[in-house]
Order: C-alpha cells, then structure tokens, then sequence
C-alpha cells in the first residue's frame, strides 16, 4: 500500500594500460600530455516506486496480517484459560486432600476415644475382649488412613506449587473452603451464544474461515492486471567533488509506468485458485464441527451441574444423619444396649457419607471451572487491569 523509497551510491574504478593523450593550444602553439591508467567514477541516486494496482492482493495481504494476530492473541488467551483452569483444580485438588486428612484425623480420635472406652469396660467385664480387638483393628486402620491422607495431601500441595510456577520450600499454604452454593446454570441459548462469542477455539476457527476467503480473494486476483510506477534521480562525476556538482546541475531524471498482464501461466492460477476454495470450505466445516462438539460439551457439563445441585444438599442430610445415629449408638453402647460393631458400622457410615460429599463438591466446583472454561469467560474473572 505505501511507496517504496530506496538510496543508493556507488564507487569504482577502471584499470586499463597506460596511455598517453596530448592535447594542443592553438592559441599559444603550446601541448600538454598526459598519462594514465585508470579511471573512476562515482554515482548517487534516489527512486521513489508504488503499486497502483495489482487486483486487491495488498489489501488482502495487510487483512491477512490482521487475522494472523488476531489468531495468535486467541492462543494466548486458550493458554492462559488452561493455566488458570490447571491452578484451580490443583487447587480444589489440595482442598479435598485436606478435608480428606481432617476426617482421617477426626476418624482416629474418635476410634482412641472408643478404644479407651471398651478398655475401661473390659477392665470391668462389661464386655467382652473380642469387642476390644475390634476396637483396636479399628484403630490401627485410622492411623493407616491418617499416615495415607498425609501423604495425599504433600502430593497435591507440590502439584499445586507446579502449577503455579513455584517452588515448593516448604513455605505455608492452606486452601480455604467457602460454603457450597449452587452456580446460576445458563440455558443452552446462553451457551451457545456464549460459545460463539467468548470461546477463543472457535473464534479462531471463524478467523481461519476468512483467512480462507482472503486468499481466496487473492488467488482472484492474480488473474488481473497490476499498474507499478517509479521515479528515479541520479547522477554521475569522476569524483566526490563532480558528483556534488553533478547533483546540482547534471543529473538525470527518468519515470516509468508499467503494466503486467497475466496473459497464460498454464494451469498454475486455477489450481490454485480451486486449492484456497477449498481449504476456506474446509475451514467451514471445522467450524460446524467444533461448534457441535463444544456444545454438546456445555450442555454435559449444564446437566451435571444441574444433578449436583440436587445431590449435594442430599448428601449434607445424609452426613447430618450420620453423625447423630453415631452419637446415639455410642450412647446406647456406653449404656450396654448396642454392640461394638453397630458403633463401627455407624462410624464407617460417616466416614463414607464425608467422603462422598467431599468429592461431590470438589466434582461440582472443578465442573464449574470447566464450563466458565469452554464458555471462554474464565480468564476474564482473573483479568489484570492493565495501566
């Protein structure tokens, strides 16, 4: 589209045999002769040169450019989607590590009270010693679960610190639980529009598809004519000093005009031409194709989130529940009228009932990531203002 404006100079020198020239003054009768071998010659110019017209294929190229960033802010915003979606399930990963240790711990203290407790009543022969082995089996279990879940929990916290580009020196950190509330859930409209609009896959496969139709563009338009013109100014001297005078009053000045014609170039343009049309129908297709996929995606994930809405408050019931009837069946075995196995059982009860709601809300927070993921919004929750 702009002019191009280009300097030059250059400097060189002739050797040849040496000769003699003699020249003669008519006037005074006298001669003078003079020997040489070579000779120099210096030169300087300046050209000024446009396209006028060559069927739109500058346009095109400066459209293409454009798209080409355009494509490559796209990527850069799909990495930052998946790092930040990477660093949150890392870090739901070390919260579940880390109520799962808590209850392994909360287990073992109740498993050592209740083993303190039959001992007392063994000493007493209220029970019997099979009661007492069970208790302790029991207890050698939760330490097991404990020295486990331990273990998990140093795991996830590394995974984190990787995720996030740091090193782990041991350096506090604690994930912080907030109180489970149900997401608002978009209508499949939404998603699609969300799609369409925020996903960065998709919109850089829209980019490709008029990345398609520019060159083809261009492929048309190397059939047509292209008009080029340019202006040169030079000149010429001997040396530096006849250059500088040359420039000034012995220079030479030209100006042309051009034109191209594509008259035949055998079948290279229309293959051509057939190749972008269809790569740009190709790019077509992907698009449909993506757009299917990710929104079958969003509507799985919409209809997850829409069961753990329901199942989550289902699963607090039952830990609540869980938690009393082992409290009354610990009553009732301190007082003798329960067994030690229905307070075992009553004790694996909770620890399931935790154990299920703990991965029910880590499944529904790390599938709400995923969907502000897809929907391409999550990066924009954790944008930086920039200055």
């Amino acid at each position: 589209l702009l002019p191009s404006l280009s300097a030059s100079t250059s400097t060189g020198r002739t050797q040849f045999p040496e000769r003699e020239s003699i020249s003669y003054d008519f006037d005074n009768l006298t001669s003078d002769t003079t020997v040489t071998s070579h000779y120099d010659n210096m030169s300087a110019g300046i050209s000024l040169s446009q396209t006028l017209y060559n069927g739109g294929r500058s346009w095109n190229q400066v459209k293409q450019a454009k798209s080409q960033l355009e494509i490559a802010k796209l990527n850069q915003r799909t990495t930052k989607i998946q790092v930040i979606q990477n660093v949150i399930q890392s870090y739901y990963g070390l919260l579940k590590a880390q109520q799962f240790h808590e209850v392994a711990v909360k287990n073992l203290e109740m498993s050592d009270q209740q083993v303190s407790l039959v001992k007392k009543q063994y000493d007493l022969g209220v029970v019997k010693r099979t009661d007492l082995l069970k208790a302790e089996v029991a207890q050698g279990q939760a330490k097991v679960d404990v020295l486990n879940r331990q273990t998990n929990l140093e795991n996830a916290r590394r995974v984190l610190f990787n995720d996030m580009g740091l090193q782990d020196f041991g350096q506090p950190i604690t994930a912080v639980e907030d109180e489970w509330v149900a997401p608002p859930i978009p209508t499949s409209s939404d998603i699609l529009e969300l799609l369409k609009t925020r996903n960065p896959n998709l919109l850089i496969s829209q980019v490709r598809i008029n990345l398609g139709e520019v060159s083809y563009k261009m492929a048309k338009g190397m059939r047509l004519p292209s008009l080029n013109s340019s202006v040169s100014y030079s000149a010429n001297g001997e040396n530096s000093e006849e250059l500088m005078d040359a420039l000034k009053d012995d220079w030479s000045l030209g100006m042309n005009l051009s034109v191209s014609v594509p008259i035949y170039t055998g079948n290279s343009l229309s293959v051509q031409q057939h190749q972008t049309k269809l790569s740009k129908q190709q790019s077509e297709y992907d698009y449909i194709t993506l757009l299917n996929d990710l929104r079958v995606q969003g509507e799985l994930i919409r209809k997850t989130l829409e069961n753990y809405s329901e199942i989550i408050p289902l699963n607090q019931a039952v830990v609540a529940s869980a938690e009393e009837d082992l409290k009354l069946v610990r009553e009732r075995y301190s007082l003798g009228s329960a067994t030690i196995l229905e307070v075992l059982d009553a004790q694996v009860s909770l620890i399931r009932s935790n154990s299920t709601l703990i991965n029910t809300i880590h499944d529904a927070r790390i599938q709400k990531a995923s969907l502000k993921a897809l929907l391409g919004i999550l990066d924009l929750e954790y944008q930086i203002e920039e200055d």
